[in-house]
């Protein structure tokens, strides 16, 4: 994804690159007046240099929060699955079939119609 489809404005790939630069030269802090003045000139000079401006430098700022929050992050844990599955044994005991019967199923939607459908037959008596 570029900046186009997430920003919906068109900014030339020279612009762009000239916004990162300024973005990698302000980070230092020993920045000289002329630099920062220079800036200045070229952000004011056309509208695209605002816009790829800002835009970066949100990105910027929001990679910069992730890497000082690295330390909260969970780490992800990958646990293996087991070699073999235990086998289970069947007991006289159990049921063999743990699902509901067919008929339930029917039995349950017909409760189910009778009871939405009360209110209408009441209303009529």
């Amino acid at each position: 994804m570029n900046i186009e489809e997430w920003s919906g404005h068109e900014v030339s790939e020279l612009v762009l690159e000239q916004a990162a630069n300024w973005l990698a030269k302000l980070d230092s802090n020993d920045l000289p007046e002329s630099q920062h003045i220079a800036f200045y000139v070229w952000l004011q000079a056309e509208p695209a240099h605002q816009h790829a401006y800002m835009e970066l430098s949100e990105l910027w700022a929001k990679s910069a929060c992730i890497k000082g929050m690295e330390h909260m992050l969970e780490k992800s844990k990958v646990v293996p699955f087991p070699v073999q599955l235990p086998r289970v044994v069947s007991r006289p005991d159990m049921p063999q079939s743990l699902a509901s019967p067919a008929w339930a199923y029917s039995l349950t939607i017909g409760l189910i119609f009778v009871g939405l459908s009360l209110p209408i037959i009441q209303h009529f008596v």
